[in-house]
């Protein structure tokens, strides 16, 4: 009589959680394996590495751009970016500030956003102010584009990026008389990007 009760004492303590003790871990785990009977597997929770970069890319300089740009990664085939813009011209007469910035989508085809092979559209806000003989013209201007490349992320601290992007561009030629005509224009960007991920 006295071992029927030890065992059903015993039961009692496996299968009740409140009381068993903590410390004793075969006790713990077998009430984990009664309590998790029956129920599904969690899934593994996968590690995406780095979500965001921030890269440099000298060869937009030559095309009025800073070449500076922030990506955002939104789960495995999508990121987001934007880049600003900036260029500014003087002369004797006159000068010109552009203000610009361009916000992109980047659809990965291969690999896991923001590192592999994608391709994506772009848009892209522009902001013009010419002054002349104390005479202020300003304008604003739309483009719209695409772009295609490969992105490299390394050790999850390092991105190295390729592509290419152009984008049509139609802005007001505030040099023309009355500052009504429209100057269309294709503004071609290779990338050779290096910066950092995190």
């Amino acid at each position: 009589m006295s071992r029927a009760a030890l065992v059903l004492l015993l039961s009692l303590y496996v299968l009740f959680p409140g009381r068993a003790l903590a410390e004793d871990d075969v006790i713990t785990r077998v009430q984990d394996w009664f309590s998790n009977l029956g129920k599904p597997k969690p899934p593994p929770v996968e590690d995406l590495g780095a979500r965001n970069t921030f890269t440099i890319n000298p060869l937009a300089l030559q095309h009025s751009q800073l070449g500076v740009e922030y990506e955002r990664a939104f789960g495995k085939p999508l990121s987001l970016y934007v880049a600003p813009e900036f260029a500014y011209g003087r002369t004797p007469e006159a000068w010109t500030l552009s203000l610009a910035g361009t916000l992109g989508i980047r659809l990965f085809v291969l690999g896991n956003a923001p590192s592999g092979i994608y391709f994506g559209p772009e848009f892209s806000v522009v902001h013009q102010i010419r002054s002349e003989n104390h005479v202020r013209r300003r304008g604003l201007g739309l483009g719209l584009g695409g772009t295609v490349g490969w992105t490299l992320v390394l050790f999850n601290r390092f991105t190295l990026a390729a592509g290419f992007s152009a984008q049509y561009r139609s802005v007001p030629d505030l040099e023309a008389e009355g500052g009504e005509a429209l100057r269309v224009e294709i503004v071609p960007t290779p990338r050779l990007a290096f910066g950092v991920a995190f």
